[in-house]
């Protein structure tokens, strides 16, 4: 793959799907520039093209039954969406919002079905993927019944893996998170979150910045999680 389109694509991407489909889609998507805040797509609305992040970063932002903002995920460079209504042709179950200067990578859906109907044989590879953002889903559910603890030192290891970058004390979750849009993330209060991150900050296995986080002891912080009933999540996570 040329070099500038291997950052197109996550890991989990380039391990499951041919190199044929991502170098297609590559090919057929069309660059989108946004800037910090702007909307690509709110929820309710029909849309079906498959989206890939080159640069910056996507909020999917859903409502919680009492009405209340909360925050589904966070993608990446590297990282694509959008599959769901792509396939059932459903309104988007989300809103999807740039963080920061993003830019984007646009498939239009008549252009893949297209190239799908000429190669159905991608279509399996399209499944794997599915099957491995809802295994990934399941593991998130399983994480609910975890102690508080467990949770927030899963989602720190996970963080760190996706966004963590080397620095001088440990390990600098490279992403402006406030402690709210992480309680979101978990379907916890802010209070509840900040006493675990005040804690483990107490143990020397983190460092608390405004917005962001350093971890310096992620042994520590995985010895946590293995030994309060986490190693199975951690295992299936790849942490």
């Amino acid at each position: 793959m040329p070099a500038g389109r291997k950052a197109l694509w996550s890991e989990s991407w380039r391990d499951i799907a041919s190199p044929e489909l991502t170098a297609a889609l590559t090919a057929l998507g069309q660059r989108r520039r946004l800037g910090d805040g702007q909307m690509l797509y709110a929820r309710g609305e029909r849309g079906s093209e498959l989206i890939g992040v080159v640069s910056g970063l996507i909020r999917l932002v859903g409502l919680t039954p009492d009405g209340h903002e909360g925050l589904i995920g966070l993608y990446r460079p590297g990282t694509w969406f959008g599959e769901v209504s792509l396939f059932d042709e459903l309104p988007r179950p989300t809103d999807a919002i740039a963080v920061g200067e993003t830019e984007v990578l646009v498939v239009p859906a008549a252009k893949l079905h297209a190239a799908l109907e000429q190669n159905p044989r991608w279509y399996r590879d399209f499944a794997r993927v599915l099957c491995h953002k809802l295994r990934l889903a399941l593991t998130h559910i399983e994480s609910t019944m975890l102690p508080v603890s467990v949770r927030v030192g899963l989602r720190l290891l996970d963080l760190a893996e996706a966004y963590g970058r080397p620095a001088a004390d440990g390990m600098l979750i490279d992403l402006s998170l406030p402690q709210e849009d992480l309680a979101r993330m978990l379907g916890l209060t802010r209070q509840s979150v900040n006493k675990e991150l005040r804690g483990f900050q107490a143990q020397h296995w983190l460092r608390l910045h405004r917005g962001r986080i350093t971890l310096t002891d992620a042994g520590a912080l995985r010895r946590h999680v293995r030994a309060r009933g986490g190693a199975a999540l951690m295992d299936a996570q790849g942490l």
